[in-house]
């Protein structure tokens, strides 16, 4: 929520959210001519459907304040959809634009009074919420002025014909760095212990009451070559803190995930064992043991009124926690009640329960050689290319720049490339852990924790695709 003020100093609570379809009546009624001579005449349920990022504004009363729709590629059609970065590079090369990192404004309106506010405040949401935009392009005809709103947002690069009309058309740019910018990462100091101290109390105090109440600093000043803690700053104040170690306890890893996406976060090596060894005696065992079974069972069914021995309810109960069912349904059987009906109800739970168990052996012994095959864990014998992050907080207010640290802390590690994290179960997602992976864990895992991972190529700005060999 944001709070706006008019130019008579009314003020006015506002709420961001996704646009929505039934938003379409209010967006048209905000449309005015001079939005017209701006963006052209447009189908707005059309433009919608093809938007990028759709943004709306409302108040409490959930009126709607202001609307803006980007789109990835510019409107009026001054370039081909899908080759216009030639074309603004030609318009000025300092500006890095590709298509992973910049939007078009295609359409903004809003409520008159409360017009400068909403629109600097959309702008801000829309490089908050997605984090690799830079560059927000505005086009309009030449001989248009941007009037008294857009252009406290926007600045003009210069003018582009366009393919379709006989006139020029101004193109205005907004950068990022002048609403939400980049949080700019560095090695972590003793000097910044008080500005991270409150960021780290505000949500939790077990490390303060654990470790004592400069725990941080004697982190900061235990740094080496294997440890390092990192700070992010705005206007030169530590909003965000991160500590990472290369010492990774892999074999335990190992033990209880499934990383054989990541080939066990470890170099390739040649003694790599990375698939189960082939037993063809397991599967001749499990099928005699599957007749016996079944040849158990047809006797079982046969004769029903057989007394079970003492002798095989302890063998059964050795070879399958059933036995703990069976024992309960055999015990009042023999414990002396003469009464006729009760014998038969009882005699019936014997026939249900010995039934159960040749079910039950049955269906282990068919599994045998999947459950052998569950149990291989790979081994791995290169080495790890893995680092972890051991402490992390950061502001809520820049939560959403937090993937700002993952390029820093992997140029402090040039072999590694991975870095991991390790939550509590249960634990609520935060902006970073969004770009991690999820590792399965195998069933018989002990830690009471997820690992999350996540790939030094999740950093790449740019692709670059070429036709395959034929």
């Amino acid at each position: 929520m944001s709070v706006l003020t008019s130019p008579r100093g009314k003020v006015e609570a506002v709420h961001c959210r996704r646009t929505e379809s039934q938003d379409t009546y209010c967006i048209k009624n905000l449309i005015r001519k001079f939005t017209q001579k701006l963006f052209g005449s447009l189908n707005i349920i059309s433009l919608l459907e093809k938007a990028n990022f759709a943004i709306t504004l409302h108040n409490d009363q959930e009126e709607i304040m202001a609307q803006a729709t980007f789109l990835d590629y510019p409107n009026w059609n001054v370039a081909p959809q899908d080759d216009w970065v030639s074309v603004f590079r030609e318009l000025d090369s300092e500006i890095p634009c590709t298509p992973l990192n910049t939007l078009f404004m295609h359409l903004f309106v809003a409520v008159d009074e409360y017009s400068v506010g909403c629109c600097k405040e959309i702008i801000r949401t829309v490089f908050k919420a997605v984090p690799d935009l830079h560059f927000i392009f505005l086009i309009v005809p030449s001989y248009m002025s941007l009037g008294s709103t857009l252009i406290t947002v926007f600045n003009q690069v210069g003018n582009i014909p366009s393919l379709t009309y006989d006139e020029d058309f101004a193109v205005h740019i907004c950068h990022r760095h002048s609403h939400y910018p980049q949080l700019h990462i560095r090695k972590a100091r003793v000097e910044d212990h008080d500005d991270l101290v409150p960021i780290f109390l505000h949500h939790d105090t077990i490390l303060k009451e654990t470790y004592g109440e400069y725990f941080l600093a004697e982190l900061i000043e235990a740094q080496d070559e294997e440890n390092h803690a990192i700070v992010c700053e705005v206007e030169g104040v530590a909003v965000g803190f991160m500590s990472v170690c290369s010492r990774v306890n892999m074999q335990l890893l190992h033990e209880c995930f499934d990383l054989r996406p990541f080939h066990g976060l470890c170099t390739p090596h040649p003694d790599d064992v990375l698939e189960p060894p082939q037993e063809l005696s397991v599967q001749g065992s499990s099928g005699a043991e599957l007749r016996s079974s079944s040849q158990e069972c047809q006797q079982i069914v046969k004769e029903p009124q057989e007394a079970v021995s003492p002798e095989a309810g302890e063998s059964i109960q050795r070879k399958s926690t059933e036995e703990a069912a069976m024992e309960e349904a055999l015990s009042p059987v023999q414990s002396g009640n003469t009464s006729e009906a009760e014998d038969t109800e009882k005699l019936s739970q014997e026939y249900s329960v010995d039934t159960r168990y040749c079910i039950s052996n049955t269906s282990s012994a068919s599994i045998s050689l999947p459950e052998e095959t569950s149990n291989f864990r790979p081994i791995y014998k290169g080495t790890s290319t893995a680092f972890c992050i051991q402490l992390f907080c950061i502001d809520e207010k820049h939560e959403a720049r937090s993937l700002d640290f993952m390029n820093f802390v992997f140029s402090l590690f040039p072999d590694k490339n991975f870095c991991i994290i390790s939550l509590p179960h249960l634990t609520p997602e935060f902006v970073l852990i969004q770009n991690f992976v999820k590792i399965v864990p195998f069933n018989n895992c002990t830690l009471d924790q997820d690992l999350y991972v996540f790939h030094r190529a999740g950093l790449l700005k740019s692709i670059s695709l070429r036709r395959g060999p034929e």
